[in-house]
């Protein structure tokens, strides 16, 4: 309903540090990755959960219950950290953290946090943080094995770039409506879209067979698929619309 008069709206100020209610049992220590659990609850990093930045103090919640304390939590801006292997032509490249006092320049099974805003000297780096990319991955990953994704990964691009065989992308099963993801044929290998035994792939209004994958293999061939909502895929986009150029498994 529209307002019929005036009303007073929080403002925040401050852009830097926010506050968040610690999981139950949990305690986090002054500097680790923090993430959120499934139910919204401030954790130390947990690979496959939201990002939400740096533990700005230590929060000991070891005896308490979701929610019991809150921690605050750097949100945005440039950190020193230890990143093995980093020189100074890593500025600009994506850093994931596979552990909460730990970073890694490998995607695969961990989690996207931030940039190397700088290189300070060997194995140390400034390290910007971004916790605005879906969940778990960087927005465009480069792929040469079989990977599985979540509901949480929406709006992620994904290539076979440096793939030498056919490589396998597993959807989630049942995902919210709107869950989308895009694939970029990059190598000259199949890259797969397989939807799982709950659900199929719609090409050009057709509904496939449940579980029964699509696949493009020409380096440049994309496929736009986004969730319907009842288990199912619905591609919206391939290359130049051409979706003959979308294989599906018999």
């Amino acid at each position: 309903m529209a307002l019929s008069a005036n009303r007073e709206v929080d403002r925040y100020v401050d852009q830097e540090l926010r506050s968040y209610p610690v999981a139950g049992s949990a305690h986090i220590y002054k500097g680790v990755f923090i993430t959120l659990n499934a139910d919204g609850y401030a954790q130390a990093l947990s690979v496959g959960s939201r990002f939400v930045g740096l533990a700005y103090e230590e929060a000991d919640n070891s005896s308490g219950s979701d929610g019991d304390i809150r921690v605050r939590v750097f949100t945005l801006g440039d950190f020193g950290h230890t990143l093995t292997g980093a020189t100074v032509a890593d500025v600009g490249r994506a850093v994931f953290a596979s552990a909460d006092d730990t970073l890694t320049f490998t995607p695969g099974g961990n989690t996207f946090v931030g940039y190397v805003k700088d290189w300070v000297t060997t194995n140390e780096i400034s390290v910007r943080l971004d916790t605005t990319a879906p969940v778990g991955v960087a927005p465009l990953e480069h792929h040469t094995a079989n990977f599985t994704l979540t509901a949480a990964h929406t709006g992620t691009v994904h290539t076979n770039l440096g793939a030498s065989g056919a490589i396998t992308a597993t959807l989630p099963a049942t995902p919210p409506t709107g869950t989308e993801f895009k694939f970029v044929c990059m190598a000259a290998q199949e890259l797969r879209m397989e939807p799982g035994a709950a659900g199929g792939i719609y090409v050009k209004g057709a509904k496939q067979a449940d579980d029964k994958y699509v696949s493009v293999t020409d380096v440049g061939d994309f496929v736009h698929l986004i969730a319907d909502g009842n288990g199912d895929w619905v591609a919206v986009a391939s290359i130049g619309g051409a979706d003959a150029d979308i294989t599906v498994e018999t």
